[in-house]
């Protein structure tokens, strides 16, 4: 019985994950890209951080002021913190107003506000009630907290693009694709043979990210389910783009050029690495309806408990939508070679 069994052929479906799989494996030029392309912005965004928000910065002298019924609780968690506390030559205030505050910076000698922002959080204020601007009202943010869903959008975005729409289309431009079409095999159940393994690397990703997120004290056990399905579907919206791009392409420095713009425009559009203060009001909600920017909004009511321009559920819609829509065009237009057209 075991002898028949496994002379049983495999699947086309199977057998075709597992030769991508190895593939993929034995291409370690394009996996260094994909891990680098990562690894690299993570630091880059650390290294940033550091510069503007921790580097050379005083310790906190902090003034209170607002609700009576909140000053002395955070008062409180303040000198349980170490953080001093002063009516005149402080170099930053804190407004509490009922559940929310907002802390300002001194612009000449700004201080190191992070500690601030873990004191109020445990005198029991939420994070997305907390604001910190400077005196001229500019936003202080933690950049590595209000980037790792961006982080995450450009890691899917390195795997599926660089990872699975390039590889496609280097199959289309050296003949191997118009092979396979003189085969019974369908062009759907090819397509979906590339992602097994593809989605394997974004899931490694989202566990990074969920891991670095909760270590760093960004994000509670409470919210990792809502911020694995935010994940997991924004990884297979990025699949679905990235099928659609290469379902007709044979030019692989196009791919490796949307390889490299498209990342820039979403760090623009998403994250926090450029101040959106500089950008017209038109042009932000332009870039909040990039899908991108859904899937970066989705992430971040998480990670950031910043608001969305929609409930998260209805983003999550979108996002399931888009890749069911674009998944479907991709099959539709896909060609073996140029003479299917």
């Amino acid at each position: 019985m075991s002898a028949v069994q496994s002379d049983t052929p495999r699947s086309a479906f199977v057998e075709l994950s597992s030769a991508s799989a190895k593939e993929l494996v034995r291409n370690k030029k394009g996996s260094f890209s994909i891990l680098f392309m990562v690894g690299f912005l993570f630091l880059l965004i650390v290294g940033i951080n550091q510069a503007v928000n921790v580097a050379g910065r005083p310790a906190p002298v902090v003034s209170v002021s607002g609700d009576a019924s909140s000053v002395s609780s955070v008062e409180a968690a303040f000198d349980d913190a170490g953080i001093a506390l002063a009516t005149a030559g402080s170099n930053a205030t804190v407004t509490v107003q009922g559940e929310s505050a907002i802390v300002v910076v001194d612009t000449a000698d700004p201080p190191y506000w992070f500690g601030i922002v873990d004191a109020l959080e445990g005198a029991g204020v939420s994070s997305s009630k907390i604001s910190v601007v400077d005196d001229t009202g500019f936003v202080q943010s933690d950049l590595v907290r209000a980037n790792l869903a961006t982080i995450a959008a450009l890691g899917f975005m390195a795997i599926t693009f660089m990872g699975t729409a390039l590889p496609l289309v280097a199959m289309r431009e050296r003949g191997t694709l118009r092979l396979l079409g003189t085969t019974p095999l369908r062009k759907l159940t090819f397509i979906a043979a590339q992602t097994p393994v593809r989605a394997a690397a974004g899931l490694i990703v989202a566990a990074v990210v969920v891991v670095v997120s909760i270590v760093m004290g960004y994000l509670d056990f409470g919210g990792v389910l809502s911020l694995l399905v935010s994940f997991v579907l924004g990884l297979a919206m990025f699949f679905s783009f990235a099928y659609l791009l290469a379902s007709r392409s044979r030019n692989t420095e196009f791919i490796n050029s949307i390889a490299v713009i498209v990342p820039i425009v979403v760090m623009f559009a998403s994250g926090d690495v450029f101040p959106k203060q500089i950008l017209p009001d038109w042009i932000e909600v332009i870039l909040q309806w990039l899908p991108s920017s859904w899937f970066v909004q989705a992430a971040s009511a998480d990670l950031v408990g910043s608001a969305t321009m929609l409930p998260v559920p209805i983003l999550w819609l979108m996002m399931a939508g888009c890749t069911v829509a674009m998944s479907l065009l991709a099959a539709r237009l896909f060609v073996w070679d140029d003479r299917e057209r």
